[in-house]
């Protein structure tokens, strides 16, 4: 299937502000693609299909995830939202075809961010932030970082987003944590060691 192909089922399928939403995705997760030199073609896939899950509504995604088999963690149980990553690797392979694990990867953590992303990944994660359409405290900050340095402007995104989430008081998924506290430990690591290096 090509991304034209899936383009016009996403179309179809998701309500209108989520599907242009999509493709300011694809575009801009294509521009960082060729920025940072990463796979084009998987980054495309990634970005053009992460919100495919969004054809469940979710109120209903819960009830959808259990009947498909996916395994729900109490989080996403709590925070039913956070199940269309899930479902959207769901359809990526059952309605588009998609097998390549890196694209799957993109979108099953699209959301929450998780430990060792691949730039495909981070890519996916950062475009679905920065897309044209978002508007919020930081976000331009954040569209020249993800330009400069990809680990960092992940770094930034999880601050921006854990703010974000306790003023709301929602819940923040564990793979979030664990891919913050991956990029914090490196952080303060390097810092410690340039701080020997000065002595």
């Amino acid at each position: 299937m090509t991304i034209e192909e899936m383009r016009v089922m996403l179309e179809e399928s998701l309500p209108r502000k989520r599907y242009e939403h999509s493709v300011r995705v694809y575009e801009t997760a294509l521009q960082m693609a060729r920025h940072w030199h990463a796979d084009e073609e998987k980054v495309a896939l990634g970005a053009m299909l992460h919100d495919c899950g969004r054809q469940v509504p979710t109120k209903e995604s819960l009830a959808r995830a259990r009947e498909l088999g996916i395994e729900v963690d109490p989080t996403e149980e709590a925070q039913p939202i956070l199940l269309h990553a899930k479902l959207g690797v769901y359809y990526a392979v059952h309605r588009y075809g998609v097998s390549d694990p890196e694209v799957l990867a993109a979108i099953r953590y699209h959301s929450t961010g998780t430990v060792d992303m691949t730039d495909t990944a981070k890519i996916v994660y950062l475009a679905d932030l920065i897309e044209p359409g978002r508007d919020f405290e930081g976000v331009e900050e954040l569209r020249k970082v993800s330009f400069r340095d990809l680990d960092r402007a992940m770094f930034l995104s999880y601050i921006n987003t854990f703010r974000y989430l306790l003023e709301d008081e929602a819940l923040i998924h564990p793979d979030a944590v664990a891919g913050y506290n991956q990029l914090a430990a490196g952080y303060k690591k390097e810092k410690a060691q340039n701080g020997k290096k000065r002595k």
